[in-house]
């Protein structure tokens, strides 16, 4: 009897939950086999199979002169399905533009994914200031503590998430960002109490914030809306804060929620 070649066989649950692991470290910077495998405390032969499956798939490519390691292609098929089928961008994207124009800065709709705020959504205005470009891509994620899209979802999220994520170190991003927990604790109080949250060189020194939460029909915090320009010193103007409060109700409206 002529012997078939054997199949690949099916990831067991460990073996999955690594490859997502190694997805997600590589969405924050590209890696080489050895730094993977030190960040994820595990063998570098286990790693390097795990690896060898996901570059199979489609899932990860590897420059070949670097050795580095980046999110292949099949990843963003993945991601732009996500994107093109939520709910919220399909009404988002023209009141953003009108927004980034008028207010001459990035526009974004961020959710929380753990202990950190992705933006889903990026436009930038028809004349980009270039220092913030880098800072507010696409996809980009920011801890919690850092930027006023990021401490608008933490300061609405679940009170268990927000202790959990207060006793934790709180890392800094710049000179200026919140490293105190009950600092923190206050500005998320401040950020309930007003309905929003300013920020000012915490994510980067020349970048400030200003951000509002997006509710939807039961009136949970599902995302926020968050308005970024270069930082000149001084408040948000009132204007500016009144655009994205503006926009996020606008988008929860669009979710259907409705203010009793």
């Amino acid at each position: 009897m002529s012997q078939t070649k054997e199949s690949t066989p099916a990831p067991t649950l460990q073996s999955m939950d690594r490859g997502m692991r190694i997805l997600e470290l590589l969405a924050e910077r590209p890696m080489r086999a050895k730094d993977l495998a030190d960040a994820l405390g595990s063998k570098w032969a286990t790693t390097h199979r795990t690896l060898t499956y996901l570059r199979g798939s489609g899932y990860v490519r590897r420059d070949e002169d670097s050795g580095l390691h980046y999110v292949g292609r099949r990843m963003f098929s993945i991601g732009a399905a996500y994107l093109g089928n939520h709910a919220l961008l399909n009404n988002a994207l023209p009141a953003m533009r009108a927004l980034a124009d008028e207010m001459g800065g990035f526009v974004q709709i961020a959710e929380r994914d753990g202990a950190f705020s992705t933006a889903i959504a990026s436009v930038e205005p028809r004349t980009p200031a270039d220092s913030i470009t880098a800072s507010s891509m696409l996809g980009r994620r920011y801890p919690l503590h850092t930027g006023a899209r990021s401490q608008v979802l933490l300061a609405y999220a679940d009170a268990e998430v927000v202790e959990e994520y207060l006793a934790s170190p709180l890392e800094p991003l710049t000179m200026f960002s919140i490293t105190d927990p009950q600092e923190l604790r206050e500005r998320l109080e401040r950020t309930r109490r007003n309905g929003y949250a300013v920020t000012a060189q915490d994510v980067t020194v020349w970048s400030a914030s200003v951000a509002a939460p997006i509710r939807d029909r039961n009136g949970e915090v599902v995302a926020s809306a968050a308005a970024i320009s270069y930082h000149e010193g001084g408040e948000h103007s009132a204007a500016a804060v009144r655009g994205i409060v503006d926009l996020a109700r606008s988008l929860s409206h669009a979710l259907g929620w409705r203010l009793d």
